[in-house]
């Protein structure tokens, strides 16, 4: 089955997920829910650890604030980029809570997508 904008293959997502688990990598998802239009999807894997923090790979895929939000399209997306090392990486300090790092990712985006 062919991945489409608003059905993707299931059986890659699904390997794809089960991949990421594996890896240790990371899925947050920044939407309104009131109103789920747009939205960000992000994959993300600690990279380095420092004194002062950790670098986090990351890749980032956007829904237009024209369509619906679709987490199965967004983990494709931002998974398929993961893997692919279209990547960035960015600085996650000591001062957010270092064992939760789903939640210092997801509001450092969320406030980034609430800024723009």
């Amino acid at each position: 089955m062919k991945e489409t904008m608003n059905k993707p293959n299931l059986k890659e997502l699904a390997d794809l997920l089960n991949q990421a688990l594996e890896d240790k990598v990371g899925i947050v998802h920044i939407f309104d829910s009131e109103y789920p239009k747009g939205g960000l999807t992000v994959a993300f894997r600690k990279s380095n650890e420092f004194k002062s923090g950790c670098m986090v790979d990351v890749a980032v895929a956007t829904c237009s604030q024209e369509d619906s939000f679709n987490k199965r399209i967004g983990n494709m997306r931002a998974l398929k980029m993961f893997y692919n090392g279209e990547t960035i990486s960015l600085p996650i300090l000591n001062t957010l809570p270092a064992d939760d790092i789903n939640w210092a990712v997801k509001n450092a985006f969320k406030a980034l997508y609430d800024a723009v």
